[in-house]
């Protein structure tokens, strides 16, 4: 199959799809960070302009990393763990 073929049938190489799609729980801390940093942005700075999408922009921004950094630290246990029983 030629490229431009994969690319008309909607396929991607497995190593592209790999690093640019989200996990469904990755998806869902974005959008309950999303929805803390908006009800914290209508409550501390009421009608402002502007700053409840941005505190929610931020909570999103700080779901997601929550996420990955909690992944992170998992990872690095269980290979610590594997390390050890060696």
């Amino acid at each position: 199959m030629v490229f431009g073929e994969a690319i008309a049938a909607g396929r991607m190489a497995a190593r592209e799809a790999e690093g640019t799609r989200m996990e469904t729980r990755d998806i869902a801390a974005v959008l309950i960070g999303l929805e803390a940093g908006l009800a914290i942005g209508l409550f501390g700075f009421g009608t402002t302009l502007f700053a409840p999408m941005g505190m929610g922009v931020l909570g999103a921004a700080v779901g997601y990393g929550v996420r990955r950094g909690r992944l992170q630290l998992i990872r690095r246990a269980l290979r610590a763990q594997l390390r050890g029983a060696r």
